[in-house]
């Protein structure tokens, strides 16, 4: 069983904060995967999930809005949502808000986001979400 972390990012700093998620997780004990969208296998073989996208014009990127309009039931899966954003921001509240609806259990109230590049302590957010899913995957 492994932690997924799955991102699309169009200048690197979703992809920055989906390498500190699975920083965290691998620091606390768990197997950690990152996945471009493009390439995510699916929900099978895997006890924690964190989604990410940049939001762009106000939305959430094609391939993360493509894994969220083919989302199984999620039936309690440790899960959360994270991105960046340059204006807005509403990508990561629409992933939250998917993932709730397909059943999974989000472990933040609400999701990371990062204005930009994200700061050392959107980071060490980030890692400590990792921890968080690593945690749940070993119960």
């Amino acid at each position: 069983m492994k932690v997924a972390v799955v991102y699309e990012s169009t200048r690197g700093r979703t992809k920055a904060m989906a390498d500190a998620i699975c920083q965290g997780a691998t620091q606390a004990g768990a197997e950690c995967i990152i996945y471009d969208a493009k390439e995510f296998p699916g929900f099978a073989d895997i006890c924690g999930v964190a989604l990410g996208s940049s939001t762009r014009m106000k939305k959430t990127l094609p391939m993360i809005k493509r894994i969220l309009s083919e989302l199984p039931s999620l039936n309690g899966l440790p899960a959360a949502a994270f991105g960046s954003y340059g204006w807005s921001g509403e990508a990561p509240d629409e992933i939250a808000s998917k993932l709730s609806e397909a059943g999974a259990s989000l472990l933040e109230d609400h999701p990371i986001k990062a204005k930009d590049f994200p700061s050392d302590t959107v980071l060490d957010q980030c890692r400590l979400l990792g921890g968080k899913l690593a945690e749940k995957c070993s119960n």
